[in-house]
């Protein structure tokens, strides 16, 4: 067994890699069921639940959200950004409200999240949380090591078994992405509500910005709404299931729309990477003084 924080290289783990040839990295289930609980698997966890653990440190964020890398070496250029702010006028009124600001920053190049999944699994030990199968053969040093410091972030621990520790063939995997809310249509007030602990997790600063938002986009009613589980905390997604568009929307203050046209179940079983990689999205929407025309556009296209 593997105890520690962090690890830089995978030296002290490279022989034992060699000798079981394919292997995973697991952790006990009965060890912590706390720890397995705040992940957002079930309670208890079943067998073949799957999802990427939500952010809770370095690592966990970046599976789940990827890194910016900040381009020094480049000019800068102009960012839009939507705050909520207060002001007073010249007569000394003061106001508050929704503002669209533009300053210059650093470039930015994004590093996409690994997105590794944590599978319940049955042992010979008793049920597991357990990595994806893996050798170093087939997968880079630098993933291994990543799925390494996403064990230690989570568990404080691992223990690494062989292939034999397999799903069985009949095993439905079933990733935990989204939560879906009850069904029926959604003006603003009821998603408020449905919404309200997305909403009490939010700073301050945040919390305003983001009912705009779901303000703006409930005005066309979606029938559908999934709250993000696990790596997905960030997101939620309305759906739009008669015109087949669902809209994602991020707390995150700096990320962009988008707006899917896809089959629902299609999309609620792919990675945040798959899909926001550019394959699935009809339109990556920034959130600027255009935001709200191109969102109604895109939902509603003869509004």
């Amino acid at each position: 067994m593997a105890t520690s924080k962090s690890v830089r290289s995978l030296a002290a783990y490279e022989k034992e890699m060699t000798r079981l040839g394919e292997f995973r990295l697991i952790f006990l289930i009965e060890r912590d069921t706390n720890v397995i609980n705040a992940l957002g698997f079930s309670t208890p966890a079943v067998e073949g639940e799957s999802l990427t653990p939500p952010p809770s440190g370095r690592f966990t964020d970046f599976n789940a959200n990827g890194r910016l890398v900040v381009r020094k070496d480049l000019p800068k250029v102009d960012e839009t950004f939507t705050v909520h702010s207060s002001w007073n006028d010249w007569h000394g009124n003061p106001h508050s409200g929704i503002r669209v600001i533009t300053r210059k920053v650093y470039q930015k190049d994004q590093v996409p999240p690994p997105s590794e999944y944590l599978t319940v699994l049955q042992a010979t030990q008793g049920p597991v949380v357990a990595s994806r199968s893996l050798s170093l053969s087939s997968v880079t040093a630098e993933q291994i090591l990543h799925i390494v410091n996403l064990f230690l972030e989570i568990f404080g621990r691992f223990e690494m078994v062989g292939k034999d520790l397999q799903p069985n063939e009949r095993l439905q995997i079933r990733r935990l992405n989204w939560k879906v809310l009850p069904s029926g249509t959604y003006p603003f007030e009821r998603a408020k509500r449905e919404l309200a602990k997305f909403l009490s997790d939010l700073p301050d600063t945040a919390r305003p910005v983001v009912e705009d938002r779901i303000r703006t986009i409930t005005r066309y009613e979606p029938d559908l709404i999934a709250v993000g589980v696990g790596g997905f905390t960030d997101y939620v997604v309305f759906g739009f299931t008669q015109r087949g568009i669902y809209v994602l929307e991020s707390h995150r203050l700096g990320n962009a729309t988008y707006v899917l046209k896809s089959d629902w179940e299609n999309v609620s079983m792919l990675s945040k990477k798959e899909i926001l990689d550019g394959s699935l999205h009809e339109a990556r929407v920034i959130h600027n003084h255009g935001w709200r025309t191109a969102v109604g556009r895109l939902i509603s296209p003869r509004n």
